[in-house]
């Protein structure tokens, strides 16, 4: 299914970002403030991603922000991206980019936020005051979404951390009645991602797009600032989140799905918890966001896998993989790549795609070098081959 490479390892990743989106307060009905009207310059606010790096090298003006002029017609976008920044820095220097000229910004920050270690607690509080302060200002804030990392990026490669911080990042649009651009929805389920749409330079510790990745990147911001729907139901929170280890066998999901352009149709979503469908969502008035509280009737166990299917009225779906999570006292068996508690041809298949690639090989995928060492090889094939038909 196409994004579905984009989840990773349970257990790979921190979990307080939940307590973060818990804490936000001054919840509002969500798009009060997004494309009512098309602004007239906006300011492209970001790290190395919004200045433009790994761009077409013969190109004068690199990066989103010029080509989103040319698919806003009368729009101006100055580009303020400051490469490798992080969120704090980006809060020290976001009043002086807001004195100047404008009437939007366009906030995209925070993946190396996760390349050093930056709590997400502190990543969100620092997006949410840059989205406040140009609100003060007079200027309309849309969050963007953060695009998929590198799989052999130098921290996060299987995007458990970035899918998170995109949640959270989803739900602070929503609860603070901010405009959303979703990169990573768009990116994620592109075949061919990072093969057609990325820089090839092995010297990427991230993932920068390529020219064609900037011209998509650019396009999913011309469909919100144009008021044209093409991004589906999305999940805004996930609990026990992805890549979540150590859940009790007695564990409730929670799953919240929130649709940023239209309402999702009625009776359209379903919800599959470790192959039981779960009962029908609590529907917001607005018909926008959908809730589910479920407690299984029988005990989880082992590695669990969460599906969704839904669509909106402008008939954008959602259809693949949510994520999966492992219950207390289950063991991932070797040579279990995809972390679904089988080894099967499905694991062979995404180890033979890796095989020979180094950790510095846009081809290297973690998950499938079974002995860390650096190498995808003769010898995780053979610890995959010796364990074929494992299961937890």
């Amino acid at each position: 299914m196409a994004g579905s490479y984009l989840i990773g390892s349970p257990g790979s990743a921190r979990r307080a970002l939940r307590l973060a989106v818990a804490t936000l307060v001054g919840a509002i009905t969500f798009g009060a403030s997004a494309t009512a009207q098309t602004p007239g310059r906006c300011k492209a606010f970001g790290d190395s991603i919004t200045a433009g790096v790994g761009d077409d090298p013969g190109r004068e003006a690199p990066g989103y922000p010029p080509r989103l002029e040319e698919l806003v017609p009368g729009l101006v976008v100055d580009n303020r991206g400051v490469g490798a920044e992080r969120t704090p820095e980006g809060l020290a220097r976001i009043d002086g980019v807001l004195a100047e000229p404008g009437d939007c910004l366009l906030l995209m920050e925070g993946t190396n936020d996760i390349s050093r270690g930056i709590s997400p607690e502190t990543t969100l509080f620092n997006l949410d005051r840059m989205a406040s302060r140009a609100a003060e200002a007079g200027r309309t804030p849309y969050h963007a979404t953060l695009i998929p990392r590198l799989l052999n990026a130098r921290f996060d490669p299987n995007n458990v951390e970035n899918q998170d911080l995109v949640q959270a990042i989803r739900r602070l649009a929503a609860e603070r009645g901010r405009g959303l651009v979703d990169p990573f929805e768009v990116f994620s389920t592109r075949p061919r991602l990072f093969r057609e749409y990325y820089y090839a330079g092995e010297e990427d510790p991230v993932g920068h797009p390529n020219g064609p990745g900037y011209d998509l990147l650019a396009a999913v911001f011309a469909d919100v600032l144009l008021g044209t729907d093409t991004v589906p139901p999305v999940p805004t929170r996930l609990e026990p989140a992805h890549g979540a280890s150590q859940v009790p066998a007695e564990a409730t999901v929670e799953v919240e799905l929130t649709d940023f352009g239209s309402d999702i149709v009625e009776g359209s979503a379903t919800l599959v918890v470790g192959g039981a469908l779960a009962p029908a969502p609590v529907v917001d008035e607005d018909g926008r966001r959908l809730h589910w509280s479920y407690k299984p009737p029988v005990p989880l166990s082992g590695v669990v896998t969460m599906t969704l299917r839904a669509w909106d009225l402008n008939g954008n779906v959602y259809n693949r993989l949510l994520g999966r999570f492992q219950v207390y006292g289950a063991v991932i068996p070797p040579g279990d790549v995809d972390r679904d508690g089988r080894v099967t041809g499905s694991d062979l298949v995404r180890l033979g795609l890796a095989f020979g690639a180094g950790a510095s090989s846009r081809r290297y995928d973690a998950d499938a070098d079974l002995d860390g060492s650096g190498q995808v090889d003769g010898e995780d094939l053979a610890v995959l081959a010796a364990n074929f038909g494992a299961g937890v």
